[in-house]
């Protein structure tokens, strides 16, 4: 029996020697390379120091382990750093190759035995380093120096610069860096707040920490709701304080889907497990997103809490401009098409012409069909386009489609190709057949085309046709365009066009606008996935996962890099 009982513990210390001298032998290689940088003789791959030195990140945790399990690992963070270690972090940081600075913060995050008090005026240093990936990595590592000595100048100073860093969300990779400094991500490596012998002062339990989360989660506008929605559900601590409560509500109302879910199981979590104060915040959101949130909420809220879902409230009438109330919600076009693929068609010029130079108010034309103009800036409002919206259903037959004006006023009586010809209009021709782009966006809108991107996200639909479309169909330096892979995937999923010519249908076209939109950070365009994953190696510190790899050797100097920029900012509607 105890023979038994002692192998286990022998083949734990055989493997915590195994593992002490692998880590050993590595480290003797990597001493002296610092010293080879400087001195110019290095001949070998420059990116073979930072690869050991994420090697050796995973590596030492498992040397800890080998002293004695996870017992030995959670006592290691209460022990003084490794000088052996700390050495080198120190000569690592002073290099010049800006990844081995990079890998050697990185490590330094991951790494107990490494966090050696001495090395804490470099960390700060490197805050200010001119490469963004080493002022993040840099950043990481604020968790533990404030863990450290949060009652003295060095924590107070860490403190600040994770404020900034959250203050600041158009600084979006510094942001998530500082979010998931608040998260523990202990499979990222960045400071954990459960971590064994951790003391009882932490970031989240900061009041000003606290303050900055709450306008965070409640602003329509924030990037960094899915994250802070995660640091709450990990936080009991955030999810017992009222004002985090009320914002984790303000997300319910969020364009997108995922975050309204998240917030609604965030909620339902709190009402179920939380205090009693906690709970008399979250019910009443939750019974208020039963009565007039989106359905999936509502079935959410309505499984949890065992009640019914209650009848919708009708919405609001809107006035049109011929003076017909009309309620919205039994109009069976969709609104996001209509604001930005058909809408801007009233504004568009048809040789020398358009729909709002006749149809407005103040316009003396006959005839049912009024819509409001653009502003001088040839944007509408939501209000506006709300009333445009139901004003156009004058000239809509509902019992027969193709008869109805909207289509048939534009189109050339003597319309050669397709079945349907136009009727006379005093503004002239604006489409020629039945297959014009213009005709088919408003026909297809007509039979129940939809579109997810709601109006205060969309950016401008003609710029994306005459310029971001071609960035997605052009080969890059492989000969391959971005189109031969994304056809295939989810997120970003790129339709190609339907004719050797290159001419898209519709549907395609609507496609890929809506597809765009999954991969833009409105809040921070340069740090959106369609600028940063093809600018950006597959491997490395900076690495995004992104099997095209670097599809413009210009990278930001590149045409597509400032197009796509230059759409981002280009809002379809005002007031976004």
């Amino acid at each position: 029996m105890s023979a038994r009982l002692a192998r286990p513990g022998r083949r734990l210390a055989e493997g915590g020697r195994f593992w002490r001298g692998t880590a050993t032998r590595n480290l003797q290689v990597v001493r002296a390379f610092p010293d080879r940088i400087g001195a110019g003789r290095n001949q070998m791959n420059k990116g073979w120091l930072s690869r050991l030195l994420g090697s050796l990140a995973v590596l030492v945790p498992l040397l800890f382990y080998g002293h004695g399990g996870s017992a030995a690992f959670v006592a290691a963070t209460k022990e003084s750093a490794d000088p052996e270690v700390s050495h080198l972090m120190a000569k690592s940081l002073k290099s010049r190759q800006t990844d081995v600075r990079q890998a050697a913060l990185a490590w330094l995050a991951r790494d107990p035995r490494a966090q050696n008090k001495r090395l804490i005026r470099a960390v700060f240093r490197t805050l200010k380093d001119k490469d963004p990936g080493v002022r993040n990595q840099a950043l990481a590592n604020l968790g533990w120096i404030y863990e450290r000595d949060f009652a003295d100048k060095t924590g107070r100073r860490a403190l600040a610069a994770v404020k900034k860093a959250l203050a600041n969300p158009s600084e979006h990779a510094a942001a998530l860096v500082a979010v998931d400094l608040l998260r523990g991500s202990a499979e990222k490596g960045e400071y954990d707040e459960n971590q064994g012998g951790a003391p009882k002062e932490h970031l989240l339990s900061n009041p000003g920490i606290q303050t900055l989360v709450v306008p965070l989660l409640a602003s329509r506008e924030s990037s960094l709701r899915p994250e802070l929605l995660q640091v709450v559900e990990n936080s009991p601590l955030l999810q017992s304080l009222p004002p985090v409560i009320e914002a984790v509500g303000e997300a319910l109302g969020d364009d997108d889907l995922t975050v309204r879910s998240d917030a609604a199981d965030l909620l339902i979590a709190i009402d179920r497990k939380g205090k009693p104060e906690a709970l008399a915040k979250a019910h009443p959101l939750l019974l208020r997103a039963l009565a007039e949130g989106d359905p999936n909420v509502q079935i959410r809220v309505s499984r949890a809490l065992n009640l019914p879902v209650p009848p919708r409230k009708a919405a609001p009438p809107v006035l049109s401009l011929t003076g017909e109330k009309v309620s919205t919600a039994d109009v069976p076009f969709d609104f996001n098409y209509f604001t930005a693929f058909v809408q801007p068609l009233f504004a568009k010029k048809y040789g020398g012409e358009a729909c709002v130079d006749c149809h407005t108010p103040q316009a003396n034309t006959t005839g049912k069909f009024r819509v409001m103009a653009p502003k001088a800036d040839g944007h509408y409002t939501v209000e506006e386009s709300r009333v445009n919206f139901v004003s156009v259903l004058a000239v809509v037959d509902r019992a027969n489609l193709e008869k109805s004006k909207v289509l048939l006023k534009p189109l050339d009586p003597r319309a050669s190709e397709g079945k349907l010809q136009g009727e006379t209009h005093d503004g002239g021709v604006f489409w020629r057949n039945q297959f014009d782009p213009d005709f088919r966006l408003v026909d297809d809108w007509l039979k129940g085309a939809k579109l997810d991107v709601p109006p205060q996200k969309q950016l401008d639909f003609a710029y994306f046709m005459k310029h971001v479309e071609p960035i997605f169909s052009t080969p890059g330096p492989d000969g391959f365009a971005c189109i031969n892979c994304h056809s295939t995937h989810a997120i970003l999923h790129l339709e190609s066009p339907e004719t050797r010519e290159g001419s898209f249908s519709i549907e395609q076209m609507a496609n890929n606008y809506q597809s765009a939109h999954r991969v833009i950070d409105e809040s921070a365009p340069g740090s959106s996935f369609i600028v940063r994953k093809p600018t950006s190696p597959r491997e490395g510190a900076n690495g995004l996962a992104h099997a095209g790899g670097i599809r413009w050797p210009d990278k930001k100097d590149s045409w597509q890099y400032r197009t796509l920029i230059d759409w981002m900012g280009k809002r379809n509607l005002d007031g976004q």
